[in-house]
């Protein structure tokens, strides 16, 4: 099995934790010259979508799972399964409600994402860096707060952000995966 140390970490890698497959989200290291280096990682658990905190201790070697990765396209909702469908062999494959977890707001029809799949399943879809959405309503701006010059928006596929005052309704917008905000309006000779 292969392993790597903790200063080869890279995000979006697949670590064997606990004989589990988790995503490596986001990482930092802490520390001082006088102590050792410690890593704080925050992982996805690939099988039920739970988002945890892990600490490594500087020069650790960590199994990394053999995954692959294809593309596939959102197709269709069956009960709480959201079903992906292979662009190349049209293999349908699905996630749980609680895989997808937080990220139900940017899964759209016939957009296409990353899978990553370990032994031939389907164990997670990877955002691309942002997605363009529709506004569905405005609400008025928000008033008496320090930042007069956005509003909240309710986009088509349920995600709620706040945007500039001049988006209207049906407008179709970018949104940063990342940190789910604004990231501009699509121009209008994109249609």
């Amino acid at each position: 099995m292969q392993t790597v140390l903790t200063s080869e970490f890279k995000r979006g890698m697949v670590l064997l934790l606990d004989g589990a497959p988790q995503m490596l989200e986001e990482f930092h290291v802490s520390g001082t010259a006088q102590t050792r280096h410690k890593l704080h990682a925050r992982l996805r658990h690939l099988i039920t979508g739970r988002i945890a905190d892990h600490t490594f201790s500087e020069g650790e070697r960590v199994p990394v799972a053999d995954v692959q990765h294809r593309r596939v396209q959102f197709s269709y909702h069956d009960g709480k399964d959201f079903v992906f469908s292979d662009v190349e062999s049209f293999e349908e494959m699905s996630l749980t409600a609680e895989q997808i977890g937080d990220r139900r707001g940017f899964i759209k029809e016939n957009v296409e994402y990353r899978a990553v799949l370990l032994d031939g399943r389907l164990l997670n879809i990877v955002l691309p860096p942002n997605v363009t959405l529709e506004v569905m309503a405005t609400d008025p701006p928000v008033r008496g707060g320090s930042d007069t010059t956005w509003k909240p928006a309710r986009l088509d596929t349920g995600l709620e952000i706040m945007v500039p005052l001049f988006i209207a309704p049906g407008e179709k917008i970018h949104v940063d995966t990342a940190t789910r905000k604004y990231a501009g309006r699509e121009s209008e000779g994109k249609k």
